[in-house]
């Protein structure tokens, strides 16, 4: 059997997995901006398209963040250490994105009143 089921090793791949999802969030982060570039070019159409979407992002975004700082909190519960190795501004990273997406919704929204100077 080659599998190593040591607790060095189990840190090694829980800390692979934690990089991998970070990397996720990153590009999640970066479809967020381009899509707010977008908006802010004029070019709304794609945020009609995607209304539901940007709720789904938004609830898969706190649910990533949450996941994440648990899987942090028991490494470094397991490793006797105060944080990670990256630690990162969750609370930051969780208001960003609220703030990006408020943001979209607010584009939106503006897109759907018509005759807004009377």
């Amino acid at each position: 059997m080659t599998d190593d089921l040591s607790p060095a090793a189990g840190d090694a791949a829980a800390w692979a997995v934690l990089e991998e999802a970070e990397e996720h969030y990153r590009r999640m982060i970066r479809a967020l901006n381009d899509l707010i570039e977008e908006i802010q070019a004029g070019n709304s159409e794609r945020a009609r398209m995607l209304r539901g979407a940007l709720n789904d992002l938004g609830k898969a975004a706190q649910t990533a963040f949450d996941e994440r700082q648990r899987v942090e909190r028991r490494l470094n519960a397991e490793s006797g250490s105060d944080g990670g190795i990256q630690a990162l501004d969750l609370d930051h990273a969780r208001l960003e994105v609220r703030r990006r997406l408020d943001r979209l919704r607010s584009a939106r929204d503006a897109d759907s009143v018509s005759g807004g100077d009377g």
